[in-house]
């Protein structure tokens, strides 16, 4: 019998960033899962456990919101590591995102090695609190 294995939920509206995190991911054991915002992916949720995922979310999200969403997600969830991905990171951001639940919050030029070790790091069980 195998592991099942951990899940990246990616909550982002570009696509072209799903595209990239697949990608970035393909040679790891993690199954990546992307929406376009909140609501899609709290409906995936609700019909099924996520305990041992990890959740990557873009800090300017329509609909819903980033902070609402890490604050809904840290509710009901409150053992998933919930990364926050931002295209322009200030201390603003970052501390609002920590607050409401966030474990770390990444710069989006930081694609790339530095992203796939924060996220193997956290689905590891590594606790950040840092802006990088």
């Amino acid at each position: 019998m195998h592991a099942s294995r951990q899940t990246l939920f990616v909550v982002d509206p570009n696509r072209a960033v799903h595209d990239a995190l697949a990608t970035l991911l393909e040679p790891t054991d993690l199954a990546v899962e992307c929406f376009q915002t909140a609501e899609p992916f709290l409906a995936a949720c609700a019909s099924r456990a996520i305990d041992g995922s990890c959740l990557l979310i873009e800090a300017e999200l329509p609909g819903l919101g980033s902070l609402a969403l890490i604050r809904r997600v840290r509710a009901q969830y409150p053992r998933i590591p919930i990364v926050v991905l931002t295209s322009t990171l200030n201390n603003d951001i970052a501390v609002e995102a920590l607050k409401a639940g966030a474990i770390d919050v990444i710069d989006k030029p930081h694609f790339g090695v530095h992203l796939l070790d924060r996220i193997l790091g956290v689905t590891a069980g590594a606790s950040y609190a840092t802006t990088a």
